[in-house]
């Protein structure tokens, strides 16, 4: 789960004025490692919902960059 808050102030015509935001994110990062038939070593840090969707962009990644997966480690980091 990851957090983002924002924080402002502000004086305008003598009056201190503050604000505060916080957005909650239902996605998870995961770092993703993608080993490749050649020796090929790729490391991915993913934004997802799931484990799986995390490998289905990480085996997506590596099919673009050409590499043939022999396997893919994923951690979640967040």
């Amino acid at each position: 789960m990851t957090t983002t808050t924002i924080f402002s102030d502000a004086t305008i015509k003598g009056f201190q004025k503050g604000h505060r935001k916080s957005s909650m994110f239902s996605q998870n990062v995961y770092q993703v490692e993608v080993n490749g038939e050649d020796g090929d070593y790729l490391t991915f840090e993913i934004m997802a919902d799931s484990c799986a969707e995390a490998t289905a962009t990480a085996e997506q990644l590596a099919m673009d960059s050409m590499v043939d997966i022999m396997y893919i480690n994923v951690t979640i980091m967040g």
